[in-house]
């Protein structure tokens, strides 16, 4: 249930924040490869368990912070 909800939320990220969330996953589990993070993990749903819930807390303040700026953009126009 909480890989989809983290495929779910990678899915709503646009390219910036999603480049941004793989270097946040490669740092915070000291992992090298940022296009096996999202082969094996995002596409296909292998995520470790250890790491599912952190991934989730990163996941939501990434898409909050993208909201944000989407605001901004907004306000601004």
């Amino acid at each position: 249930m909480m890989t989809e909800n983290i495929k779910t939320m990678f899915s709503k990220m646009n390219d910036c924040t999603r480049d941004t969330a793989l270097s946040c996953l490669m740092s915070e589990f000291k992992l090298d490869n940022k296009k096996t993070i999202k082969k094996n993990w995002m596409i296909g749903g292998r995520i470790p368990e250890e790491y599912q819930e952190r991934t989730v807390i990163i996941f939501q303040n990434l898409l909050r912070e993208q909201t944000m700026k989407v605001r901004e953009i907004q306000v601004h126009l």
